[in-house]
């Protein structure tokens, strides 16, 4: 069967470098990749995106603001009418607050993990998240657009709350609240779980708020990792499945294509130095986990449940995060609230 579908968001790791070693961060991020991309291979990686109708570029990282040539790059994207957000650790943000106006991002997510003390323990940097509120003022202040972005673990589930009404009063109006993936450096941080009484947290601060906080002009955001199938799904039409190889793709900063860019770096589909972005995308045996499910395919987790066959086992990360496979997403509110006591 020919696959008629295109990579309509492209997540896109312009440098695993990063100035921060965040113990939740799932890309164990830090030294740049071995052989990345440069400059030419970028922009020759642009000029392939409208051919595949690409409708958005994330650009993320590591830190994406630590590669040099980072506005060449989104000024190729905006000479082609694509329209580019980036995930910034916000700590270069108040220094490139104008710059990233100048190249027209169209928004800018910025990592805070709780209030002040959990935020920088998580982060490892004392004093980060008065620097990332100052990043977000001078962000909002060149007319950026910042959505902030919180990973939830046990550690911050508690800080919810207050959180939300700090960012309303910063000025912030979007906010993607989702939970921490047990990969890279959060495999080896215990207080940094995310056991399922502290997902189903998550879950009831989400629908409990998200009604005030549209009437207010706030938009808050659950993940695709958040769900399913409860009063505690909020959103507007049911989950469908993973978007993974079916409308976005992720692509490495050494050029490897993967169907997100949270998965880990060995379910790579192929190689930009070897292939182009179309001839990877449209390959008969390019993500397969998605193209080519089945009921069957369903982990002990999701086997025999009503939703399965639409729901295909929830988010491919959380599930494989805390599974090691596909299609057995253990992280469901289905399945915790038929599981849970009373």
């Amino acid at each position: 069967m020919v696959f008629e579908g295109f990579p309509l968001v492209v997540g896109w790791e312009l440098t695993l470098a990063c100035n921060l070693r965040c113990g939740h961060c799932a890309s164990a991020a830090g030294l740049p990749r071995a052989d990345e991309l440069n400059l030419d291979e970028a922009l020759n990686l642009c000029d392939q995106f409208p051919a595949l109708l690409v409708q958005e570029v994330d650009f993320t990282g590591g830190e994406p603001l630590l590669r040099p040539d980072w506005m060449q790059i989104a000024a190729r994207l905006a000479d082609l009418k694509i329209p580019i957000r980036m995930v910034t650790n916000g700590l270069l943000l108040q220094e490139n607050a104008l710059r990233l106006k100048e190249a027209g991002i169209a928004t800018v997510g910025v990592s805070l993990d709780g209030l002040e003390a959990t935020h920088d323990r998580i982060r490892a940097r004392a004093g980060l998240f008065r620097q990332v509120i100052a990043g977000i003022e001078a962000a909002l202040a060149a007319g950026v657009p910042v959505a902030a972005i919180t990973a939830v673990n046990r550690l911050n589930v508690g800080e919810l709350p207050e959180l939300l009404n700090f960012l309303k009063n910063l000025g912030v109006r979007h906010w993607q609240v989702q939970p921490t993936f047990a990969l890279g450096r959060a495999r080896e941080q215990e207080e940094l779980a995310l056991p399922p009484s502290t997902f189903l947290e998550m879950g009831e601060f989400i629908r409990s708020n998200l009604e005030g906080c549209a009437g207010a002009g706030f938009c808050l955001m659950p993940a695709d990792g958040v769900g399913y199938y409860t009063e505690l799904d909020t959103r507007e039409s049911p989950w469908r499945g993973c978007a993974a190889g079916l409308a976005s793709v992720g692509v490495t900063s050494d050029g490897k294509v993967k169907g997100c860019l949270s998965f880990p770096d060995h379910l790579i589909e192929g190689d930009l130095r070897a292939r182009d972005l179309w001839s990877i995308w449209f390959d008969a045996g390019s993500f397969p986990y998605n193209r080519r499910f089945s009921a069957a395919d369903l982990g002990p987790n999701c086997r025999g449940c009503e939703f399965g066959e639409q729901c295909q086992g929830g988010c491919r990360v959380m599930s494989y995060a805390a599974t090691g496979r596909f299609h057995n997403d253990p992280y469901c509110f289905h399945r915790l609230l038929r599981r849970r006591p009373g």
